[in-house]
C-alpha cells in the first residue's frame, strides 16, 4: 500500500503540473473526451480534465484515476481492481480532494468513510462509476464532504504526436538512444517537507521525477527520495518504476531549474521481465514554487 500511494502521489503531482502549464506541455484536447465532477459540501466542481492510468503493483492491478479544474481536482486510487463494483475507502483506497496554490498541502484524504464505485467498465475503452467520501486535512484540523461524484474515462489510447525539438529542454539516453522532452518543474511546501516534481513530455513518452525533501542544489537517491518514471507509451505495459538512479540539481535561482540525473527500474507490471536505462539525463527547464 505504501508503493501504490506513492504512485497515487506522484499522479496527482503531475496532473497539477500538467494543468498549470498546457502551454509548456503537449496538452491536447482529445483529453477532454474523459469527464469527472464532484460536489464539496454541496459546491459542484466540473474538472476540465481527467485521465486514468493502470498499475500492476505487488502482483494487484491499481487504477488512478484523476480530474481537475486549475489548482483544485479530485484523485482516486482503486488499490486491487476487480472490475464493475464497490471499493470502499477503508480498504486500503485512497480517495483525495485538493484546493488551493499550496497544493497537497490543502489536500483533503477520505481515509476511512467513502466508497469508489464502478458501474461500468470495458478493458480499453471506458470506466465510468461515482464516488463519495469524507476527506480530512491534519494540517489545517479541517473536513470536506464530497457528494455526487461521477466520472467517464476513456481508456482508448491517443496517440499523440512528438514535440517539437525546439521546445525540449530535457534530453536523455533511453537504452541508448537521445530523447527529448519538453520540461517544467514545481516544488510544493507541504506538512511532510519541499517536494519537487519535474515532468517531461514528448508524444506518448513521460519523465517523471519526484523528490520528498527537497532543499535546493545536491545530490538526491530517486528510489530512496522519491519516486521516477518513464512511459514509453500508453499501454498498461509500457511505464518502468526507478529501481536506482540520482537526481542532481546544479542550479536553483529564480525561475529555472537545471540538472542532471539518471535511473534504471522495471516494467510497472512486475509479471512481465523488462526494464529501461535512462542515462546522462540533462534540463535546464522553467521551475515554479508554489
Amino acid at each position: 500500500m505504501k508503493l501504490a500511494f506513492k504512485f497515487a502521489l506522484l499522479a496527482v503531482l503531475c496532473l497539477f503540473v500538467t494543468s498549470s502549464c498546457k502551454k509548456e506541455i503537449d496538452y491536447h484536447p482529445e483529453w477532454d473526451s474523459s469527464t469527472m465532477s464532484g460536489k464539496i459540501d454541496g459546491n459542484l466542481l466540473q474538472c476540465t480534465l481527467a485521465s486514468a492510468q493502470f498499475y500492476t503493483l505487488d502482483k494487484k492491478t491499481t487504477i488512478q484515476i484523476v480530474g481537475n479544474k486549475g489548482l483544485k481536482g479530485f484523485g482516486l486510487t482503486i488499490d486491487d481492481f476487480k472490475g464493475i463494483g464497490t471499493y470502499k475507502v477503508a480498504d486500503h483506497n485512497i480517495a483525495t480532494y485538493m484546493e488551493g496554490t499550496a497544493g497537497l498541502q490543502d489536500a483533503y484524504y477520505g481515509t476511512s468513510a467513502g466508497t469508489i464505485k464502478v458501474t461500468s467498465y470495458l478493458a480499453d475503452k471506458y470506466i465510468k462509476g461515482t464516488f463519495e467520501f469524507k476527506g480530512e486535512n491534519i494540517a489545517a484540523l479541517a473536513s470536506k464532504t464530497i457528494t455526487d461524484g461521477q466520472f467517464s474515462i476513456s481508456l482508448v489510447p491517443v496517440k499523440l504526436p512528438e514535440t517539437n525539438n525546439s521546445t525540449n529542454n530535457l534530453t536523455v539516453r533511453v537504452d541508448g538512444v537521445s530523447t527529448g522532452f519538453t520540461a517544467e518543474a514545481v516544488s510544493m511546501v507541504l506538512p511532510v517537507g519541499n517536494i519537487l516534481t519535474i515532468l517531461g513530455a514528448n508524444g506518448d513518452k513521460r519523465v517523471d521525477i519526484s523528490i520528498t525533501g527537497y532543499k535546493g542544489v545536491g545530490t538526491y537517491n530517486i528510489a530512496n527520495d522519491g519516486v521516477g518514471s518513464y512511459m514509453k507509451d500508453q499501454t498498461a505495459t509500457g511505464s518502468f518504476y526507478a529501481d536506482s538512479g540520482t537526481l542532481i540539481i546544479t542550479s536553483d535561482t529564480g525561475n529555472r531549474l537545471k540538472g542532471t540525473f539518471s535511473f534504471q527500474g522495471g516494467n510497472q507490471d512486475t509479471r512481465i521481465k523488462t526494464s529501461v536505462e535512462l542515462k546522462d539525463g540533462t534540463f535546464n527547464m522553467p521551475y515554479t514554487k508554489k
